[in-house]
């Protein structure tokens, strides 16, 4: 089962979303002319033109939503969960139904009244029987259009020294430091160790819990790896080649594995701040 906190790409240009937006909008005439679900093939002039004015009904709400989540995906410090993504599906998708239902009974249909029978017929002809076909197009283009970011870290002159509170499923794991003192964690089954950074050195410490979880509690810390947390700001170099690649990071030995999935991201993130990975 997916974790619905779990890191995934988001599509954050208006470019993109336009494009998405058009596609869809272009998919959805194209089938009702197809398919022609209501039959009325014959009930009105310059079908193909007024069918076409569904594309707007598609066009319009994802355009409108398209700021909403930009604002919540910058209030997460660029991060995309698959819950934000569930609900941004769900939102939109409902805004969707409500143009096209108003398009189809105003300027299809023109009725004057909504009844419960009418509202029912759409939804069973309309929305329905596209929602499958849509969707998992929609999900794809957005998936391919999106990226995972990972955020220049601040500059150590001007950073603020921010203490953060990290806990466990039991009341009893706490752990108060420095936000800049986290170096990295890691997931082993239902726990997660978290080192950080300490006068004495680096210290560990165990946390009943998941990676998704200790992630929302830590805002330095940066997936890259299904197992693996880090600060980036402690990245010293990257090894590897497309088939494997790992990190090392200052104040500990361990070497961290990078997925294929988060490499690009931190690829951008390095190339950004003057640094280089290997290709």
């Amino acid at each position: 089962m997916i974790s619905l906190n779990k890191t995934i790409a988001y599509t954050k240009k208006w470019k993109h979303t336009f494009l998405i937006s058009v596609v869809l909008g272009a998919l959805v005439p194209l089938l009702l002319i197809t398919l022609e679900p209501f039959d009325n093939s014959n009930t009105f002039s310059y079908k193909y033109i007024i069918l076409s004015g569904y594309a707007f009904c598609i066009l319009i709400p994802l355009l409108l939503v398209h700021p909403i989540e930009n604002y919540i995906y910058n209030k997460q410090t660029n991060r995309w969960f698959v819950m934000n993504e569930f609900l941004y599906i769900a939102v939109t998708l409902f805004l969707i139904f409500v143009f096209a239902f108003f398009y189809h009974f105003l300027v299809i249909s023109n009725l004057q009244a909504f009844t419960f029978h009418a509202i029912w017929g759409f939804a069973k002809t309309f929305c329905l029987p596209f929602t499958p076909i849509v969707v998992p197009l929609w999900l794809y283009l957005r998936s391919k259009y999106g990226l995972i970011e990972v955020p220049l870290p601040r500059k150590k002159h001007v950073e603020e020294k921010v203490a953060i509170t990290i806990t466990g499923n039991n009341k009893s794991e706490t752990l108060t430091i420095l936000e800049s003192d986290f170096i990295f964690a890691k997931a082993q089954q239902n726990y997660v160790d978290v080192y950080f950074k300490t006068e004495k050195g680096v210290k560990q410490k165990t946390f009943r819990n998941t990676l998704s979880n200790i992630m929302k509690q830590l805002p330095k810390a940066w997936q890259v790896h299904r197992s693996y947390l880090v600060n980036l700001d402690y990245l010293t170099s990257v090894e590897g080649n497309a088939r494997k690649r790992f990190m090392h990071i200052s104040e500990t030995e361990d070497i961290i594995p990078i997925s294929q999935v988060y490499y690009k991201a931190l690829n951008k993130r390095l190339s950004n701040s003057s640094l280089e990975l290997q290709s």
